[in-house]
């Protein structure tokens, strides 16, 4: 099949969308698809299949990007001969849309709950442009089919959308389960090691992870990911526990940090399936999050993660109820834990993600 991929980055050393657009793609190829990927870099070494079609990015604004990413898509598109179109960015037409990053109505309702504050916001030139854009994703003129990775994308589609609930499909995100394995060896310590990794501190929960290590004297937490640590080092600092923090940084060695880690807390306001979560199970990595994260939809509380509301208040004693259970677990229940996570993670692998794509977008006709 001949598949034109869309996303701005595909990469495995970026964020958890980048890397699912990365192994997505390298899967495609690697079972015999032909693959452009269209996008504004793609790094070389996912696929040496792959054709990279390079798009061009107004950078001036947050707007300018959006918009000029959709647009010249659309226009290198033109010169392709292609069986099926899938955009993992915000871009139309295509045959499928995959909710990769945040459905943006939703989003700025949590991000501003306050209506007053929201209008004004909508006033703004990035959100403007970034809704005018999903409104027109969802027009089924303009998509055939949308997947979705969580029931959650699913529910909040049909909340705030008009598309047709038959050309929703949902498909969980899939893991490379060679590159993200567990330790061979676990290494014994004498404090819990807490693990949080994303782009966004502020979205992801940082914070409340930071409010729960001050109620968990048994426990550090690192901190693995891109973005400003500053007014998270002086929250630490004011609760008396910047000793037991550290921050990372971006790093391209993930797994280990994984490996190394005994519970990833990732408490996040809205996500519509973080891949973290996926790649953490794979390392043998129980998953502490929030019922507002479509992976939650994958967890068995308990068994190999713990799943928080994350749309109730005081986030931070929830997490510090949770790791307190985790804490009262000898090694041999943590032990269990770890393989229980490593089975979970076994049944959403990326190859099957990839075969369940290529079936959806082999479908004929209008919406599936």
């Amino acid at each position: 099949m001949k598949i034109a991929v869309i996303r701005q980055e595909c990469s495995f050393r970026k964020g958890g969308a980048e890397r699912y657009a990365a192994n997505l793609c390298r899967e495609l190829a690697e079972t015999g698809h032909e693959v452009w990927v269209i996008a504004e870099t793609c790094d070389p070494e996912v696929h040496p299949a792959l054709k990279h079609v390079p798009v061009k990015v107004n950078h001036a604004t947050s707007a300018s990007r959006s918009r000029s990413f959709h647009e010249n898509s659309q226009r290198a598109l033109k010169h392709l001969d292609v069986d099926a179109v899938l955009a993992l960015s915000r871009s139309f037409p295509a045959d499928a849309f995959r909710v990769s990053d945040p459905l943006h109505r939703y989003w700025m309702k949590v991000r501003y709950p306050d209506p007053l504050r929201r209008w004004i916001e909508n006033l703004n030139p990035r959100h403007r442009t970034i809704l005018r854009l999903e409104n027109s994703i969802f027009d089924p003129a303009n998509t055939r089919m949308i997947l979705t990775n969580s029931h959650l994308s699913k529910t909040l589609i049909r909340e705030y959308y008009d598309y047709p609930q038959e050309g929703i499909h949902v498909v969980y995100n899939g893991v490379n389960l060679e590159h993200f394995r567990p330790p061979e060896t676990k290494t014994d310590r004498e404090t819990t090691c807490l693990l949080f990794v994303g782009q966004d501190f502020k979205r992801k929960g940082l914070s409340a992870v930071i409010d729960a290590l001050a109620m968990l004297p048994g426990c550090t937490l690192r901190v693995a990911g891109r973005d400003d640590p500053a007014p998270f080092r002086a929250q630490a600092e004011r609760l008396g526990v910047a000793g037991r923090v550290e921050f990372m940084g971006a790093t391209g060695g993930i797994r280990k940090i994984y490996q190394d880690a005994d519970l990833l807390v990732f408490p996040t306001l809205y996500d519509p399936f973080a891949n973290v979560c996926l790649e953490a199970l794979a390392c043998g990595l129980p998953v502490l999050t929030t019922t507002t994260n479509g992976a939650s939809e994958i967890l068995t509380e308990g068994v190999d993660g713990y799943v928080i509301d994350g749309e109730a208040a005081d986030p931070a004693r929830r997490i510090a109820a949770k790791v307190r259970i985790f804490l009262g677990h000898e090694n041999t229940a943590r032990e269990t834990m770890r393989d229980a996570a490593r089975e979970k993670a076994e049944r959403h692998t990326i190859r099957a993600n990839a075969e369940k794509v290529v079936e959806l977008l082999s479908r004929k006709g209008g919406v599936a």
